[in-house]
């Protein structure tokens, strides 16, 4: 099968279960986050033993299930907010536990598993808020996470595309050699485009709203993409993992969307509300 078939059944397959989720509900919705979320921590962990990084793996990985799951039941209202105080004494454990360990660079164990919470945990947290957030007081609707989505796919699918047929300029050589200004444009017009579009069905919005949610997206979405590039090459990897053929690993999907939310999050309550 060709690369690009392969690259488009994988791809489909993944935009299938996120589009599913959300239209099943919050709950659905969460609980895929959540293997996604394990599966990302399980690859940032590979990552970090490329650079002769040893951070704790069990610790690593439960403070960041465990502080997902405590905000995801707040946000479900199964607990509290003072409930969300747990989630320090978590973090914390990753460096008490370093104590008890014999490595050469705990610091730099401590300081990337840090990291790896505020990229992964953080952002993927922020999704199930993002579903959940209404414009108005009376209304909440998954319009906003599905728009998204939306935006963000079109974007990755148009850049790759006016990059492969059209691009000639390098757009960030030093992180990403193949990311071209002809594709990172493309990508922009057609998420526009897709936005647009989306305001048509969704007018929880109006146009220049949706346009302004997807010019957010798309350039913190493109930053998202060249921060883990730029990861990928510091461990001189070529992808964060092989779970999807012809894509790599999860975080090679999700990695715009990574630093896109928390952005995207601030438009809506800064901007639309």
């Amino acid at each position: 099968m060709k690369p690009i078939l392969i690259r488009t059944f994988s791809g489909g397959i993944y935009t299938l279960l996120i589009l599913v989720s959300i239209f099943m509900g919050a709950k659905f919705f969460g609980s895929l986050l959540l293997v996604l979320l394990f599966l990302s921590l399980m690859e940032f962990y590979r990552m970090l033993s490329f650079g002769d990084i040893k951070p704790d793996k069990v610790t690593f990985i439960f403070a960041g299930i465990f502080s997902y799951l405590i905000h995801l039941s707040y946000l479900w209202n199964y607990l509290e907010a003072t409930y969300l105080y747990l989630i320090l004494p978590a973090i914390f454990l990753m460096i008490i536990v370093e104590l008890f360990r014999k490595t050469k660079n705990p610091f730099i164990n401590i300081s990337s598993t840090i990291f790896g919470l505020i990229y992964l945990v953080l952002p993927i947290s922020l999704l199930n808020v993002l579903y959940s957030i209404g414009i108005t007081d009376s209304n909440t609707s998954a319009d906003l996470i599905f728009g998204f989505f939306i935006i963000i796919w079109t974007n990755d699918t148009f850049a790759y595309l006016s990059g492969m047929i059209f691009g000639r300029h390098k757009f960030f050589e030093r992180i990403s050699p193949k990311k071209t200004w002809e594709g990172t444009i493309g990508g922009l017009i057609f998420g526009i485009i897709g936005a647009y579009v989306l305001s048509i069905f969704f007018t929880q919005i109006n146009t220049l709203e949706w346009i302004g949610f997807a010019l957010v997206i798309i350039i913190f979405g493109t930053f998202g993409d060249l921060i883990e590039s730029m990861l990928k090459r510091t461990f001189e990897l070529k992808d964060s993992g092989s779970i999807m053929p012809g894509h790599g690993g999860i975080l090679d999907r999700l990695d715009s969307i990574l630093v896109a939310v928390p952005f995207a999050l601030v438009y809506i309550v800064l901007v639309l509300n």
